[in-house]
């Protein structure tokens, strides 16, 4: 089977949410004998020969940044990613198409592609998330832009009617897309691991691991050292790692000697990190998708701690400890420090996970969809 798959960045590294997914279902599908034929819009990333290695053709295109792309009732995510060469290529090779996100669906309804099966994989409800974003931001120009594009987004998400099938990423978001209930399916998040790999035994340090520049993860990060960590009261160094810490992050850890701030970590000693740590403490103030860095976490790490938003309506529930009051996380953690991770836990994740968060598994219902269209 030959397939198109148009994303919004280059899915190499695959060290952030979106990307991720995509990276790990290019791998999976290409396992299963799929032809890709995929094409990038560049957004601040470089060509990956890697990427060669799953698929048959990759194209890169650049991203049409700046004030020109604003000026559109289209969302600026959408209308800063056309490309004339793109429709071209997806006119000339008849295959079906995978629209990443409403960020690549400026052509899904394009009168030359009506007769080609369309699919779009949701990696959140955008303009949810663009609402979110205002809500944090506090600068009013960006805050501005943040709600005109939630604005044009919400107009934009009815587009989906022209797309055969949409590919929810969490049980939360297949409910919110029920204006196109019949075709949209629930699919979790492609991810790094194929088998669980938690080590038991004691870690020495608890773990927040997020892309520190999204406005949601630094207010994470920021919420456990104010709340949390900066009173020293838990016996074990906490340490936060990801892409890009802003400085105010960097300056409010500074002032701690029980915490750390990695930034910018290859993939492998991200990964690292993430496994040998006795705790992975995941924060978020906003219910939206899947978070990636979970399945990451109860996949690779030893105990996960996670507030209501980050597990909700995920089916990952049972795998966790939910606190959400900052005293009763303290509580949590200190008990852990005490606590090795012992073989009835990690038997337990492996009966509850399912087969359902596994690459192979996911990428053949894709398939399926695909071909029973």
């Amino acid at each position: 089977m030959k397939l198109h798959i148009v994303t919004f960045n280059v899915p190499f590294p695959a060290n952030y949410g979106g990307v991720i997914d995509v990276f790990y279902r290019i791998k999976a599908l290409h396992r299963l004998g799929v032809q890709i034929y995929l094409h990038n819009f560049n957004y601040g990333r470089t060509e990956e020969t890697i990427l060669e290695d799953y698929c048959e053709k990759v194209y890169y295109y650049d991203r049409k940044t700046g004030i020109l792309p604003q000026i559109s009732l289209k969302p600026y995510i959408t209308n800063s990613r056309k490309s004339k060469i793109l429709l071209q290529r997806l006119i000339n090779l008849d295959a079906p198409i995978i629209f990443e996100g409403l960020h690549c669906c400026y052509y899904l309804s394009h009168p030359q592609l009506a007769h080609r099966q369309k699919i779009v994989r949701m990696h959140n409800i955008e303009f949810e998330y663009y609402q979110h974003l205002a809500y944090l931001e506090p600068n009013w120009i960006k805050k501005s832009f943040f709600r005109l594009e939630s604005f044009r987004l919400k107009r934009f998400q009815r587009i989906l009617r022209y797309a055969d099938q949409v590919l929810a990423i969490s049980p939360q978001d297949e409910a919110k897309l029920f204006l196109f209930k019949n075709k949209t399916h629930y699919i979790p998040a492609f991810h790094p691991n194929d088998q669980i790999v938690s080590q038991v035994g004691q870690g020495s340090y608890t773990l927040f691991h997020a892309d520190l520049s999204v406005k949601d993860n630094e207010e994470g990060a920021i919420f456990l050292i104010e709340k949390v960590f900066k009173e020293k009261k838990i016996k074990m160094p906490f340490i936060i790692a990801g892409l890009n810490p802003t400085n105010r992050l960097l300056n409010l850890a500074s002032k701690y000697d029980n915490i750390s701030v990695r930034a910018n970590l290859p993939h492998e000693d991200l990964q690292q990190l993430i496994h040998n740590a006795h705790v992975n403490i995941l924060i978020s103030f906003q219910s939206a998708g899947m978070k990636l860095k979970l399945l990451n976490a109860i996949f690779t790490g030893r105990f996960c701690v996670v507030n209501t938003p980050m597990v909700e309506d995920t089916g990952l529930e049972e795998l966790c400890i939910v606190e959400n009051d900052h005293r009763n996380i303290r509580k949590v953690l200190s008990r852990l420090t005490l606590t090795p991770f012992q073989l009835n836990h990690l038997k337990t994740r492996k009966e509850a996970i399912g087969k359902e968060f596994y690459n192979d598994y996911n990428a053949k219902k894709v398939v399926d969809l695909i071909q029973s269209s």
